[in-house]
């Protein structure tokens, strides 16, 4: 299957994550018979239930897959709120979203005992702490990338650091992407010289939030609603390097006969992870365990990796992925990637007296959106 870069992209804030032209929000497949055994209702990124669609997964099972595709991770938590949490059988969500979803009881604990090669998934996403909850596990890993630095290797010389793009000589040359997480995460080490991104002051948070403004409009060709239009710029050569980026835009370029090249800088960069997760209340939990099992197998997730240019979880999936997947995502050193790669935690949900929170968060984002 080809690529198809007018399809939104996984989790995060993920207005960032829309691969380029995106025009809907939220679209129902049509089921293949009416007489279908089951019908798993899902919802996600669109593209992301591709390898439910693969190795006659559905017809072999006897399910029809209803999907609900989304531009934010805030449509599916706003929808579970609203009582969808008995209707949906499945969601792909970004995992920082999973402490909102466990603490309000709308997502249930994995039975890990029925998801066949869970014990393939590597280690270093599986154990990540905010996906478990009382030593249970909510949510399983899916998929994985970095928000890496971008550039166009004909243009400029290999940046080595995010400081790079605020010289003179690439002003208004400079790609910006709408990602809140992935902006703040990038920037506010460098601003305020925190270690964890994800625990700011008012303060400091009020000080990075002021220095995107300035890279926005002193520096940037433009504020881009996704990635792959801010793709779209470098191909039309108006860009030559970026302010937040994505690793798999390199691949995203070469599809319209652009050469992109990524580096992580000096500062290191932010490692995002999706997820799926089973809703409280879901009506067709046994076929939800099969999709579930499905999406982790060695054949859903090289699925991933051919038709999304996304990373894979499962060791037996990298033997069956391209050498320039392998290479972009260093299966086999994570040890060096993590170095330079870093998970945050998620914001605070309440206000600690100390930090920011996720509220806090969005609001002053708002700012930087208006200005």
């Amino acid at each position: 299957m080809q690529r198809n870069h007018a399809k939104p992209r996984h989790g995060l804030d993920r207005r960032s994550f829309i691969a380029a032209g995106t025009a809907t929000a939220a679209m129902l497949t049509l089921p293949r018979s009416a007489m279908a055994a089951t019908q798993l209702s899902w919802i996600g990124w669109q593209g992301y239930d591709a390898p439910l669609k693969a190795d006659d997964f559905l017809k072999n099972n006897d399910i029809d897959l209803s999907t609900t595709y989304i531009s934010s991770n805030e449509e599916i938590i706003t929808k579970l709120q609203a009582g969808g949490a008995g209707q949906l059988d499945l969601i792909s969500i970004y995992f920082g979203h999973i402490p909102i979803l466990a603490n309000a009881g709308l997502v249930e604990p994995i039975d890990e005992a029925r998801v066949p090669g869970i014990e393939k998934i590597f280690p270093e996403f599986l154990d990540v702490d905010t996906i478990r909850k009382d030593g249970k596990l909510y949510a399983v890993p899916f998929t994985w990338g970095t928000l890496s630095m971008v550039y166009d290797p004909a243009a400029i010389a290999k940046p080595a650091s995010w400081k790079d793009c605020l010289k003179d000589e690439y002003k208004g040359k400079v790609s910006l992407t709408d990602d809140i997480t992935g902006l703040i995460s990038t920037w506010a080490p460098i601003v305020t010289g925190t270690k964890t991104p994800t625990r700011l002051t008012p303060d400091e948070l009020k000080q990075t939030i002021d220095f995107l403004i300035k890279i926005k409009r002193e520096h940037a060709r433009t504020l881009s609603p996704n990635y792959g239009e801010a793709t779209d710029l470098y191909a039309r050569g108006e860009v030559v390097i970026s302010a937040i980026g994505w690793d798999a835009q390199v691949a995203f370029a070469a599809e319209k006969d652009k050469q992109l090249a990524f580096v992580r800088p000096q500062e290191g960069v932010m490692v995002f992870m999706d997820t799926l997760a089973i809703p409280s209340g879901a009506p067709n939990r046994d076929a939800a365990y099969k999709a579930l099992s499905q999406a982790v197998s060695a054949s859903g997730q090289t699925v991933m990796a051919s038709d999304l240019t996304q990373a894979v979880v499962s060791s037996d999936a990298v033997p069956l992925v391209d050498q320039v997947n392998r290479e972009v995502y260093q299966y086999g050193d994570f040890e060096s990637l993590f170095q330079s790669a870093r998970f945050n935690p998620f914001w605070p949900l309440q206000d600690d007296g100390e930090h920011a929170s996720y509220d806090q968060i969005q609001e002053e984002y708002q700012r930087f959106l208006r200005a």
